[in-house]
């Protein structure tokens, strides 16, 4: 039975298993107690989340920093990766380790442990206004995995200030290899960088986008071909392509598609 549901966990004994959750709970405040009466707070994050689910095609789950599990899994299959909503709900943290391969696990609780200090550095006011993100590969089964996008919003503080709960939405990476770990700031465009070398972060230069690049990228979003947006525009395809390319190069992307979601998730457009 544990070979079916923790193939990582193979060989590791019951206590080594529950170390390797507890690492990523190591940057939680130890003095967060939250009493059961208080979670009647929690439902209307709940509703919220299935809402959301039912009107997007990513996969969400809530994550319990207090409880330490998973507060509601939606029933999106890409996070499920065969299994059912309340398996991995039940399953919590342990999950990671079932579909995560193991050469990702240190990686991810790096971040983690990484994204707790940025939070913790920052006043509390500001805490719900950041957001982590960042791509590791699930498994689909023995030879098939998928790069995933993975984005950690703060959802609910407790009275002191410490993360409760966090809304954590999963969608396809439209990305070829792992990537940056970023942390956006909602109420501007700034964006910080972690270096795994020096295993700190550090904030991205300003980027600036043309109004003829934002025009570019809006009329990309509406699935116009380069002749129809040269049209539009009244400009040459050939200049569109131009525009196209620097845009590659300013956002780091490699198609329009990926410059369209990066420009919208820094809200350049």
């Amino acid at each position: 039975m544990l070979q079916k549901y923790f193939p990582n966990f193979v060989g590791k004994t019951q206590s080594v298993m529950q170390k390797d959750i507890k690492s990523f709970f190591h940057p939680v405040n130890p003095q967060m107690n939250i009493p059961d009466c208080e979670y009647d707070r929690t439902g209307l994050c709940i509703a919220m989340a299935k809402a959301l689910a039912r009107n997007t095609n990513h996969s969400l789950y809530i994550i319990d920093y207090n409880r330490k599990n998973f507060l509601y899994v939606s029933s999106n299959p890409l996070f499920l990766c065969g299994h059912s909503p309340e398996d991995v709900q039940q399953k919590g943290y342990a999950f990671y380790f079932d579909v995560v391969p193991s050469d990702e696990i240190n990686r991810l609780i790096e971040i983690n442990e990484a994204g707790f200090r940025f939070y913790y550095d920052q006043p509390v006011e500001k805490r719900l206004d950041l957001s982590i993100e960042y791509n590791f590969h699930i498994r689909t089964s023995e030879k098939h995995s998928h790069l995933i996008h993975h984005k950690l919003t703060p959802a609910l503080l407790s009275d002191n200030g410490d993360i409760w709960l966090a809304l954590c939405t999963v969608s396809l990476s439209p990305e070829k290899t792992i990537g940056d770990v970023v942390i956006s700031d909602h109420t501007c465009t700034d964006r910080y960088f972690y270096s795994f070398e020096g295993r700190r972060w550090r904030k991205q230069p300003k980027l600036i986008l043309s109004d003829r690049e934002k025009e570019i990228l809006q009329l990309s979003v509406k699935g116009l071909s380069n002749t129809e947006i040269g049209e539009t525009l009244f400009i040459d395809a050939n200049t569109v392509k131009f525009h196209k390319k620097k845009l590659f190069e300013k956002l780091h992307a490699e198609n329009i598609t990926e410059a369209v979601g990066i420009a919208a998730n820094m809200r350049l457009i």
